[in-house]
């Protein structure tokens, strides 16, 4: 048993670090609100969906620890939302990436970086029509490969 505990002891730094507390602690409070929905997935999640995604996304999933997603479709809690993500990206201090706009959303990407790779990514989409979503990615992502996460298929 005491094995056990000191191998937890070890991995909590890590745990500790693979995702932003902030964003999952806003998750649950979103959630409480009407047409909010909060999902968080976890390795154990991202390691079984890389076994079924097509080939060229497992790579991409595996650089994946965790991953908040927050879909908001209350029009009137989603300004509060936004408001309140950016908040947390201030605090944790992520720095601006990049806007896209693809037609149908405004995508916002902050992230915290480690010299050339981001542990932290924070994905505000706000929709053409209504809607937000706010997306938190922690893991081991190379500058290189950002354009990949955007091929993610939910």
């Amino acid at each position: 048993m005491k094995r056990y505990i000191i191998a937890l002891l070890l991995l909590l730094p890590v745990v500790a670090h693979a995702e932003i507390p902030a964003i999952a602690k806003l998750g649950k409070e979103a959630s409480e609100h009407t047409d909010v929905e909060h999902m968080s997935v976890g390795s154990f999640m991202l390691g079984m969906a890389s076994t079924f995604a097509d080939k060229e996304q497992r790579a991409t999933y595996k650089m994946l620890n965790n991953i908040e997603l927050i879909e908001c479709h209350n029009n009137t809690y989603a300004p509060h939302l936004i408001k309140q993500t950016l908040a947390i990206i201030a605090n944790v201090g992520a720095e601006y990436i990049a806007n896209e706009d693809d037609g149908k959303a405004l995508n916002s990407v902050y992230g915290i970086r480690n010299g050339e790779i981001f542990n932290e990514l924070i994905i505000i989409v706000e929709g053409k029509t209504g809607g937000v979503m706010v997306v938190a990615m922690s893991g081991d992502i190379p500058t290189s490969r950002l354009g990949e996460i955007a091929k993610i298929k939910r």
